[in-house]
């Protein structure tokens, strides 16, 4: 994701006044998720950087709002009260160089510094700290504090990165504690536990000001739903495999079974084949193993669309994480959204809601 700076501070885009704002709000899997459990989309607006991302979501009927996030005043926002934040994760992510590794300190200082209630300075003067990083991406990450501590009448808020950033969002929990949030809670999800046919391991934070969050009954970390494959998915015969590097036959770790749960999908599933007759996959295909409508607009080059593919959060997990920030329901509408996107209910098993 680009990072663009002295940015004019720019309008906020018409509609009604937002009650939930999505930082990095990308082509619109928290949208998604937020849709199966009943939240308006009217009442979401999304804050994005990329144009073609803010557009697919756009085409899909969710809010955008082009900008940097960081040239937004969290006082500009009195009517939200919940924040959703995916910020950028290719510097921690095993798929990177993990640059991001290297510069957690700073942004856990940063996140003890702004949650001092000793600490009276601006924004502006703790920010000064994250000059340090050595990727402007990494200080992306403070983000979250910044909202989630600036945002007036905020009343919940969730979460989304790669494992490795886990000890930043033990930070931030221990900061919200400190503050009086009534619950707050930090959990590793596969989506595949969710009935997606590929992997996606995320670990998110959830926190309500009023309210206990995560308890037994809604802890989606805790859910272990039986696991679609590929090939039940998009329709293939038994015995078909998944090559990862095109036509070329490289040897070793290029290869899996599409009869089981498939591998995480990253940009570089641009690159996936059908190993029986060639056949490439389509920004179609992934975005349905990702838990999306095979119509969904997808915008861009086929490299563009497959890098906002490989950026969302999987909507069945968007909709068990914002469930357990806000309270709301969630297994059964996720399952009947599943059971119809894939046309093959999943073998049933105890429910959780």
């Amino acid at each position: 994701m680009t990072v663009l700076r002295n940015l004019p501070a720019p309008e906020i885009c018409p509609g009604p006044p937002a009650r939930v704002l999505d930082a990095f709000a990308g082509p619109g899997g928290w949208d998604v998720g937020a849709a199966i459990i009943g939240m308006d989309p009217a009442s979401i607006l999304g804050v994005e950087i990329d144009h073609l991302a803010a557009g697919a979501a756009t085409a899909a009927g969710h809010r955008r709002h082009i900008a940097d996030i960081t040239s937004l005043d969290p006082a500009d926002f009195p009517d939200v009260t919940g924040f959703i934040c995916s910020s950028p994760c290719p510097t921690f992510s095993a798929g990177g160089l993990r640059s991001g590794i290297h510069d957690m300190q700073i942004i856990l200082d940063v996140i003890t510094h702004a949650g001092s209630q000793d600490c009276t300075c601006s924004w502006e003067t703790i920010a000064e700290e994250l000059g340090a990083a050595a990727d402007p991406r990494t200080a992306l990450a403070a983000q979250t504090i910044r909202f989630g501590l600036g945002l007036p009448n905020l009343e919940w808020l969730a979460f989304e990165q790669v494992p490795a950033a886990e000890y930043m969002f033990e930070d931030i929990a221990a900061e919200l504690l400190a503050q009086g949030w009534e619950g707050v809670d930090v959990f590793t999800l596969d989506a595949a536990n969710l009935g997606l046919p590929v992997r996606r391991n995320r670990v998110f934070l959830v926190a309500n000001r009023l309210r206990p969050v995560c308890g037994a009954d809604h802890n989606p970390s805790l859910v272990r739903w039986p696991q679609r494959s590929i090939a039940g998915v998009l329709g293939w015969p038994a015995g078909e495999h998944v090559r990862t590097r095109g036509n070329r036959r490289a040897t070793g770790g290029n290869m899996f079974s599409a009869d089981k749960t498939g591998w995480c999908l990253t940009e570089k599933a641009r690159s996936w084949v059908r190993e029986s007759n060639g056949e490439r996959f389509e920004a179609a295909d992934a975005g349905l193993l990702q838990g999306f409508p095979r119509d969904y607009p997808w915008q861009g080059t086929r490299t563009r669309q497959f890098h906002q593919l490989a950026d969302v959060v999987a909507p069945p997990a968007a909709a068990a994480v914002l469930a357990a920030a806000t309270g709301a329901r969630w297994s059964a509408a996720t399952r009947e959204y599943l059971d119809a996107l894939y046309r093959t209910p999943a073998p049933r098993q105890a429910m959780v809601s």
